[in-house]
């Protein structure tokens, strides 16, 4: 009875580490020189960190680490070490993979380093393969598909919650009803079902900021440090562009002179800054460098932190354009979206 009992609980250790907790990236790439660094990591926010490194040797390299699930990253290969005091930019060369990696064996195979590009996760001569997100995204590379094609093709894919995340995501455009219907698209997934409970999260959030609905509020404070919301700034009765930004942001400064353009040719409208900063004179400078003459407020620490979830961005410069009504109607990807839609309300009136 005792071998019996030993027996089977022999039997449940043996399948239960079958479950991998690991991931490894192995090498087939012939003619890959000892010294390239080759370094791995996270590409789905704003703040990508290494995850793994490892030099070539013999031809060979293996990154080893753990993830808490399913995650894009970028695999990266550069010939630093190999050119030594060599100034010569010509001769560096670096790739950038894009990978779905999973907390298992992998391998990266390719005919030659040089077959490597930088423009496809997967292309004629070079493949990642290993784990079912990474099986998905090679196939959802090759056949070209939309994103809603491929989710409502594929609703249990980790890829597909993935793609799905991303549609919703600050700027999308949506209304709450095309939120709903990418979120009906989605049943289960087995391999990672922390990523569809923050997608389902997510849709709430971008409901809540679609196309038509009113502005969620943040706390900010003026230019003389008094305390205000978001939504007594923005004036009842007239167009508004909340221009969300930063002093440290180089697109969102170079942006400045487009939108005093769009306040000089749309003087019927009203512009709001609303600054990311968290050092007040950096914030105070900036406005006077820049010759901002519209109405400036800065999030508080704890409305930065709001902004980024409720609105689901990775950062700024981030621009909501708010009707008379005080409703959402249009979230601009450039200022040249913004003008464009301003004339055409001018052209209607």
């Amino acid at each position: 009875m005792k071998k019996y009992i030993i027996g089977i609980l022999i039997s449940f250790i043996s399948t239960t580490s079958i479950a991998q907790k690991e991931f490894i990236i192995k090498s087939e790439i012939p003619s890959i020189k000892d010294g390239i660094v080759v370094g791995l990591m996270t590409a789905e926010d704003s703040e990508n960190k290494e995850i793994a490194v490892d030099t070539v040797k013999n031809g060979k390299f293996t990154l080893r680490g753990k993830l808490d699930h399913p995650t894009l990253c970028t695999l990266t290969t550069n010939n630093l070490n190999l050119l030594g005091n060599d100034q010569d930019t010509g001769k560096i060369r670096w790739t950038y993979t894009t990978i779905f990696v999973s907390n298992t064996n992998m391998t990266f195979a390719a005919t030659a380093y040089d077959s490597i590009t930088n423009d496809a996760p997967i292309g004629r001569y070079f493949k990642i393969t290993g784990g079912a997100p990474q099986a998905d995204f090679n196939e959802y590379n090759l056949s070209g598909s939309k994103p809603l094609d491929w989710i409502k093709n594929h609703p249990h894919s980790v890829l597909s919650v993935k793609l799905a995340n991303d549609l919703i995501k600050g700027g999308s455009g949506l209304r709450k009803l095309e939120i709903q219907n990418i979120a009906n698209l989605i049943s289960s997934v087995p391999d990672d079902p922390n990523r569809l409970s923050e997608f389902r999260r997510n849709c709430e959030f971008a409901k809540r900021t679609a196309v038509g609905e009113p502005i969620l509020d943040l706390p900010l404070f003026d230019t003389k440090k008094t305390a205000n919301r978001l939504i007594n700034i923005i004036p009842k009765g007239r167009y508004t562009l909340i221009d969300f930004w930063a002093s440290w942001c180089g697109i969102c400064r170079s942006s400045i002179p487009d939108i005093k353009s769009v306040a000089k040719k749309h003087p019927n409208i009203t512009i709001v800054g609303v600054s990311a900063d968290s050092k007040y004179n950096q914030w105070i400078n900036a406005i006077k460098k820049e010759k901002m003459e519209w109405k400036q407020y800065c999030l508080t620490i704890d409305g930065g932190k709001q902004l980024l979830e409720k609105y689901l961005i990775t950062g700024v410069p981030f621009y909501i354009i708010v009707d008379p009504q005080g409703k959402i109607v249009r979230v601009p990807q450039y200022v040249s979206e913004i003008d464009d839609y301003f004339t055409q309300i001018d052209n209607k009136k």
